[in-house]
């Protein structure tokens, strides 16, 4: 099992300007991979691109992405000019991921904006997404990268909410890389069983979110995560365990996912780095001895 970290566990702003720092406290800390989650990825010059996909190969660390579509560019939109510019936004983004030998891209890519009332639009825009996301999945394979769609809570979306409801709508779309992405955070809201969820989601689980139910590190809550190791022995799950613990108040990424008391149990950059290095002692530990 192969385990990352998402770098946004060592900021509370989403104003990074590199991303090096963060691979390099990855690779100090025994991960396997750093998880990238903004759109500086976009955003980032030519130049960047190749620093950071030459440190990543120098530091044997893998690299994978989280993209939401902006406001505007929902793929679930009854307007096919909204649904199309969702759409642009992704095929842009394909190039840049192949550049950094990133495979695995995942994210909220059904985030529509609710409606009010829901049910009356849910069917159409359920089929609107299924059909996006064929479209997009079958660019993504041209570009060697596997779309991961995330399953939220309720409070930040209403199409996918449960393993359940991700398999149908991934069944649907019919294609090998268009996957799931479940996360630890969001099923403690939503699912009534850990392991049931995991055996609905089965081959369809392409990517988790190794993640505490208040969204900190591994080991700093009540997830059961035996349940979580012996549900993915028994699918077979071989992809990544990636800790996207989102623990720091008072700046615009805390702002943004709601982060009002600190998570992170550190009063400095160094303890942030010993806590990350702990958990990963622990998630090693229950893959490996398969005893907590």
């Amino acid at each position: 099992m192969k385990f990352g970290i998402q770098y946004l566990y060592w900021r509370k702003d989403l104003d990074c300007q590199n991303y090096i720092p963060y691979l390099e406290k990855a690779k100090a800390a025994g991960f396997d991979c750093l998880e990238l989650g903004d759109y500086l990825v976009l955003e980032m010059p030519d130049k960047a691109v190749d620093e950071l996909a030459a440190a990543a190969i120098h530091n044997d660390i893998l690299l994978t992405a989280g993209l939401d579509p902006p406001a505007d560019c929902s793929l679930t939109d009854d307007a096919a000019e909204v649904r199309q510019k969702g759409i642009a936004f992704y095929t842009k983004a394909f190039a840049r991921l192949e550049k950094l030998g990133i495979t695995t891209l995942g994210g909220n890519m059904l985030n529509a904006p609710p409606r009010i009332p829901f049910h009356a639009y849910h069917e159409r825009e359920w089929e609107s997404g299924v059909q996006s996301m064929r479209h997009l999945g079958k660019q993504a394979a041209e570009h060697g990268v596997k779309l991961c769609i995330e399953v939220m809570n309720r409070f930040e979306s209403h199409l996918i909410n449960t393993a359940r409801q991700g398999r149908r709508f991934v069944d649907e779309v019919g294609l090998p890389n268009v996957k799931l992405l479940l996360d630890g955070f969001h099923m403690n809201i939503e699912e009534s069983s850990i392991t049931n969820a995991i055996l609905d989601a089965g081959s369809t689980l392409g990517h988790f979110h190794f993640v505490e139910n208040h969204r900190g590190l591994p080991g700093t809550g009540r997830i059961p995560w035996d349940e979580v190791r012996d549900s993915m022995r028994h699918i077979g799950y071989d992809g990544l365990m990636v800790m996207e613990a989102l623990v720091r108040p008072g700046g615009t990424l805390g702002d943004a996912v709601r982060i009002w008391r600190d998570l992170s149990g550190a009063d400095n950059e160094d303890e942030l780095d010993r806590n990350a290095k702990r958990s990963l002692e622990f998630a090693r530990y229950l893959f490996d001895q398969g005893t907590l």
